[in-house]
């Protein structure tokens, strides 16, 4: 396991040997050597050993459980450093090593508890901080990623997959403004990484900041012009600003470089609504339907208004029905102002 990597220098190479035998300290001596060398094996038996003979001293069953981790011996690690840990609660190193054999056994919960205990006493191990935000990640535990991902950005970790991850988790977790600022803040070092402005301007877009989504938008589609997904979010942005003849305009750029996008059609039916076009609307619904749109619930809804306001009240029920089956909430309102259902 590549974590296991990270951690493969021993920390507890100077313990005291004040009153241990010399016998004592030899084995000891000659179980940090065979760690060291990557005798695992005998490193275990001879910290097992000790454990055995001085079950009271932490330290013998933190060394035991490392030689086990490092052989892979997740599960009995385990047990020696819930011990060594019960043993002396401040054995620091020990809860780095349980969140290894934690996240191994799928505890990770507890893992996640481990390694956070462990930053407590050294905040600034860059790979135990690394640990933690993939962990959390994982997990989705945004608050510790988010935190872990700004410490680790400040000090400069990561590069750009850093920032693209960290950029991910505060747009899933809905903190859209702090993943603006985090972009923007990286356009000022890099004004012409035109991905960081496409980027940008789909977290303007979920922040329902549409005139600056279509302000990076359309600085994107300078450098990449044919780019469907860049050209159906300028359209969104226009269509949210209420900009309908440029909506159309656009929609049907879409549509010629897209002819059997289902999606395109749709909102091409949607266009036409606000523009009150009853019977292309319901035309390009039909389309939307047939070519299969990615949200055949809302094309369903923009049919039923298109049918309802061409006087057919019978099948405009039925459409908004469908809708609500797939998920569009709007439709009950309709179901229940126009239908009595």
């Amino acid at each position: 396991m590549k974590a296991i990597g990270l951690y493969v220098t021993l920390f507890f190479l100077s313990f005291s040997h004040f009153g241990w035998s010399q016998t004592e300290a030899e084995r000891y001596d000659k179980g940090l050597k065979t760690l060291k060398e990557s005798d695992f094996e005998s490193a275990k038996k001879i910290f097992y050993e000790l454990r055995s003979q001085y079950p009271q001293k932490a330290e013998y069953w933190y060394l035991c459980g490392v030689a086990k981790i490092q052989g892979k011996d997740f599960g009995s690690a385990l047990v020696d450093l819930n011990k060594a840990i019960s043993l002396n609660a401040e054995l620091q190193d020990a809860y780095l090593f349980r969140h290894l054999a934690n996240k191994e056994t799928r505890n990770f919960q507890f893992a996640l508890a481990d390694i956070s205990k462990y930053l407590e006493y050294v905040p600034n191990d860059t790979s135990a901080r690394y640990s933690r935000y993939t962990l959390a990640l994982y997990m989705k535990e945004y608050e510790e990623a988010v935190t872990d991902g700004a410490w680790l950005i400040q000090k400069g970790i990561g590069g750009d997959t850093l920032l693209e991850a960290q950029i991910g988790v505060l747009e899933e977790s809905g903190n859209y403004r702090n993943a603006v600022d985090l972009l923007s803040s990286m356009l000022k070092k890099d004004p012409d990484n035109e991905k960081w402005y496409y980027k940008r301007a789909h977290l303007y877009f979920a922040a329902a900041d549409h005139q600056r989504s279509l302000n990076d938008i359309e600085r994107y589609l300078i450098t990449d012009p044919k780019n469907s997904k860049a050209l159906k979010l300028r359209f969104d942005n226009h269509f949210y600003l209420r900009n309908l003849p440029t909506c159309e305009k656009y929609v049907i750029e879409l549509i010629e470089i897209e002819p059997k996008n289902g999606s395109y059609h749709g909102d091409y039916g949607h266009v036409l609504l606000q523009k009150g076009d009853w019977e292309r609307a319901e035309n390009a619904f039909e389309k939307a339907i047939k070519l299969k749109s990615e949200s055949l619930g809302y094309v369903y809804l923009g049919r039923g208004i298109a049918r309802f306001n061409k006087g057919d009240k019978e099948n405009a029920c039925s459409d908004w029905e469908r809708s609500l089956i797939l998920g569009e909430m709007v439709s009950r309102n309709y179901l229940i102002k126009f239908c009595n259902r």
